[in-house]
């Protein structure tokens, strides 16, 4: 045992006394479960200093402010399981006006500068641990939020909250984001606008917003027609009830205005690449094919649609359904059948 003589002041001893009265006063006991317990607190921190500041600044605040928190009702305790469950289960839809103006007080905050340096202010009150900068990116200068660190989930949740007060209140839209392990980057670009939520922010976070909101507007209708598609495996027709129309009159209808709805275009400044690709939204949406496919040859251009008729009236109505978008386009072609595929043929369109 090494013997050193220590030397303190009436303060030092003050904050040992509850050590001195757990020992019956004995000094070298007191000194040693204080080591003990000054080692256990270093645990996690690269230095005195961190700890010292994480023990006396961070701890000291935010229970405080945590527990008047619950005790006015302003918020609850939830586990981090349940939370991360709410987010992922809530993923496209776009977080409510309100929440976002709760989080995010726009009477307040007035510039991308502020709304940062807000939130670092917001995440170290309330133990976020997610921490916002703002940087450009290197090769366009294009302005970047960076969120570092907290829980992947509430990371994701801030980021969404962060990207909507954005775009409703200091006119800026998302044209990328940027999701890793441990940051989410959020690409940013101007936009105008006062009353919809930038197009952008929609793509990048509200992918089921609109279809949300219309399940819960008539959910009697969409979970029947969700059960009936599943029960038959999704063999069932989608058509609106002017092309049905047609169809039962014996005829064929004209579809050349989804085409143009679909692109903002007349179907005659459609490029044929661009028409394939609506070709494959309209199989998707009506099921009338099971499948199509797009192939080159010979520096020809080949559309083939699979489906799984077998009447042969049936296959004519749907090769002249085609054949009417291809036409109303002016693209010249060949059309020919086998079994179950139909080929069109595009010469020199590759």
């Amino acid at each position: 045992m090494v013997r050193k003589n220590v030397s303190m002041e009436d303060t030092h001893l003050k904050k040992l006394r509850p050590f001195l009265d757990k020992n019956n006063g004995n000094l070298s006991a007191a000194i040693r479960d204080a080591i003990e317990l000054a080692d256990a607190a270093l645990e996690g921190h690269e230095s005195v200093e961190d700890a010292l500041e994480y023990f006396t600044e961070d701890s000291a605040k935010y229970p405080e402010m945590r527990n008047n928190l619950i005790e006015n009702g302003e918020c609850i305790l939830i586990s981090q399981l349940s939370f991360r469950w709410f987010i992922e289960n809530t993923n496209g839809i776009l977080v409510a006006d309100e929440l976002v103006s709760e989080l995010f007080n726009p009477y307040r905050i007035k510039s991308l500068p502020e709304l940062l340096e807000y939130m670092n202010k917001r995440s170290t009150n309330h133990g976020w641990g997610i921490e916002a900068s703002l940087i450009n990116w290197e090769e366009d200068k294009t302005e970047v939020i960076m969120l570092e660190h907290g829980e992947p989930s509430l990371r994701a949740f801030i980021a969404e909250a962060l990207s909507i007060f954005l775009g409703r209140y200091l006119s800026f839209d998302v044209s990328f984001v940027q999701r890793k392990s441990n940051s989410i980057l959020i690409f940013l670009k101007d936009y105008k606008s006062d009353t919809e939520i930038p197009p952008g922010i929609r793509k990048n976070f509200g992918t089921l917003d609109y279809t949300f909101k219309e399940i819960k507007s008539r959910p009697d209708f969409w979970i029947t027609l969700v059960e009936r598609y599943m029960l038959h495996r999704y063999e069932r027709i989608n058509l609106n009830k002017d092309a049905f129309e047609v169809f039962l009159s014996g005829g064929v209808p004209d579809i050349t205005s989804f085409f143009e709805t679909f692109t903002g275009k007349a179907i005659w400044e459609i490029p044929l690449s661009e028409l394939f690709v609506i070709c494959d939204e309209v199989i998707s949406v009506t099921q009338l094919a099971s499948e199509i496919e797009r192939t080159s040859e010979g520096g020809n251009m080949y559309l083939k649609i699979r489906h799984q008729f077998s009447d042969e009236k049936v296959i004519l109505k749907l090769v002249e359904l085609f054949s009417k978008v291809f036409r109303a386009a002016g693209y010249a072609f060949e059309v020919r059948t086998i079994s179950n595929l139909i080929i069109f043929e595009f010469a020199g369109a590759s």
